[in-house]
């Protein structure tokens, strides 16, 4: 051990611990939770706004400033399941088939995870020749992208937490289906215009193209999925 000169450690510049006490824990406790909580809503809401800004910043060495694009999709994803499972939203009214309902309601939870992979296919189809960015760049604004997206879904599922009943989760599943698409759509049309930094005027057509090339995909990638969960669930029941 380094020995002490001052209030503070000459080896590491720790500051002189005192010995450990019950209100120590819970201080030392409160201070990282209310730090976690704080960094994380900060950097939601940054990315929430500018989603393809905070990307372009970051793969071009911006990051100290931002936080860790999984970081936040993986804080995401635990709180939309969080949700779906308080709001009962893969429910389903019919208890005669309610072996297979189970387990189509287990692998369904997983289906937004599409998500990012049709942002990737799509930003890397339509602006593979543009900014010169990398597969692994194109991931970064993929998963800020995703994580707005799955931000909104949390967002639109939100009002079910305060009353959630059969009925009403039919009839939101039924809106949702409506406009959910195009608010995905805007969202990823917003991130790959800031990312590739889009003159909005003469080339706003662009970013149109990559968000339709993720709507595409992503349909696409849902019927292929959905297949393998009869497929799966058939197999199980048989």
């Amino acid at each position: 051990m380094a020995s002490l000169t001052g209030p503070y450690c000459s080896a590491c510049g720790q500051k002189q611990a005192e010995r450990f006490g019950s209100s120590h824990l819970g201080k030392e406790a409160w201070e990282k939770i209310r730090w976690f909580e704080g960094d994380m809503l900060k950097a939601a809401f940054k990315v929430a706004l500018r989603p393809g800004t905070v990307a372009r910043e970051y793969v071009l060495g911006k990051r100290q400033s931002h936080t860790h694009p999984l970081k936040l999709l993986l804080a995401a994803i635990v709180l939309l399941l969080v949700v779906i499972a308080q709001t009962d939203y893969l429910s389903s009214s019919d208890q005669t088939l309610s072996k297979a309902i189970e387990l189509v309601r287990t692998y369904s939870k997983w289906s937004f995870s599409l998500g990012i992979v049709a942002i990737l296919v799509a930003s890397n189809l339509t602006f593979w020749r543009r900014g010169g960015f990398n597969f692994v760049e194109h991931l970064v604004l993929a998963t800020y992208t995703h994580f707005v997206i799955i931000a909104a879904n949390i967002i639109n599922l939100s009002p079910l937490l305060i009353r959630s009943t059969p009925e009403l989760v039919q009839k939101h599943r039924l809106y949702t289906g409506i406009y959910m698409d195009w608010v995905e759509a805007g969202i990823v049309f917003l991130s790959f215009g800031q990312f590739f930094a889009i003159d909005w005027r003469r080339q706003w057509w662009w970013p149109a193209i990559g968000a339709a090339v993720f709507y595409l995909t992503k349909e696409g990638l849902l019927y292929l999925y959905a297949r393998a969960v009869i497929r799966i669930v058939l197999a199980q029941l048989t």
